[in-house]
């Protein structure tokens, strides 16, 4: 197959494209009725991600509704805690939660001391189900989280917003921070590589939270490990977006080895795209928080969005972060509907 055929792949390698091609973070989410019904079906989100068939069906229920450019793997960045043994649950209105975080040396030597990817294989099964119902109409992108992020996480035990534990870390044992972000690193390359196996046409690396480190640390505590699994997946030509709610410090991912950049809403795309030398494709930014206003306003953005980034390719339409569960699906079918119309004269 041609990497190229499809809409997303062109743009991200800056080919000429008819128009601007559109999916939705979080596209497969709480905000459709249907994934609601399957949710409860699978038990929660947990029984969810790890029944292939369930998984593969949330993952097109919005390509079903919305004629979007890509489907996204539905999974989680948290899942790669399997190779470490490490039980992950969901709580509502709560999220994430691991009840054993890491915060000592004998946390972490409690871990097994060799990574067992074959423990993510229902993620494997999911990646072959989607690529059967899909039949090559559209890319499929895979993800995981950087290495800082997840480790967030697995420090602090839950999706805080104060990220104690970590931030004091980062100080008191630097040391013992190294090692979770060398362990995270590990497994994920085994998990990036196996995704690619299967047969992604696209990885996504969430650094969700590498806008809380200063550029110093940015470097040190969370590009460095990301280039280090960028490394290892060079040779298989899929193209690498990477996300962040940075909100400065872009200067420093064009040497990433990264084929496009995820940006928040507050950024500007085309000011982005000059810094990055016009070699890095953007995705983004459309506010998520526009989408409970009026028909009119929205369509008003979209054209914001668009001219904010007056080049011939290069730019994949998104939004700045996740959509929200409170969305109305017909807000997104207007967005889909205007972003497709609009960019295509």
């Amino acid at each position: 197959m041609n990497p190229s055929k499809h809409l997303l792949i062109k743009t991200i390698n800056h080919e000429k494209v008819d128009r601007t091609p559109i999916w939705i973070m979080r596209q497969a989410g709480r905000y459709l009725p249907e994934y609601i019904r399957t949710k409860n079906k699978a038990g929660g989100f947990m029984g969810l991600i790890r029944n292939p068939e369930l998984a593969c069906e949330v993952t097109m229920q919005p390509l079903a509704r919305y004629p979007l450019d890509s489907a996204i793997l539905f999974s989680d960045i948290l899942v790669v805690a399997d190779m470490f043994e490490m039980n992950l649950r969901f709580e509502d209105k709560v999220g994430p939660i691991f009840d054993n975080p890491l915060r000592t040396e004998s946390d972490l030597r409690a871990l097994p001391n060799e990574l067992d990817v074959s423990k993510l294989s229902y993620v494997n099964e999911t990646i072959k189900n989607i690529k059967t119902e899909l039949k090559d109409s559209l890319p499929l992108i895979g993800f995981i989280g950087s290495p800082w992020t997840v480790a967030t996480y697995l420090v602090e035990g839950n999706s805080t917003k104060k990220f104690t534990h970590i931030k004091s870390m980062m100080t008191a044992n630097q040391n013992l921070l190294e090692k979770i972000l060398q362990m995270v690193t590990k497994g994920s390359i085994d998990y990036v590589n196996e995704q690619i196996k299967h047969g992604v046409d696209a990885l996504m690396i969430f650094d969700t939270w590498g806008g809380l480190l200063s550029k110093d640390e940015y470097y040190n505590f969370s590009i460095k490990y990301i280039e280090n699994i960028i490394s290892s997946t060079n040779s298989s030509h899929v193209p690498i977006i990477y996300y962040s709610r940075s909100k400065s410090n872009f200067d420093m991912l064009k040497n990433m080895g990264i084929d496009c950049v995820g940006i928040s809403s507050e950024n500007n795309l085309g000011d982005i795209y000059q810094s990055l030398d016009k070699k890095i494709a953007v995705q983004g930014n459309f506010n998520p928080d526009i989408l409970r206003e009026d028909k009119s306003l929205i369509k008003k953005e979209v054209i914001r969005t668009l001219e904010s980034f007056p080049y011939e390719s290069g730019h994949v339409f998104n939004l700045g972060s996740g959509i929200t569960p409170d969305i109305d699906p017909d807000k997104v079918s207007f967005l889909v509907e205007q972003v497709r119309e609009i960019s295509s004269k």
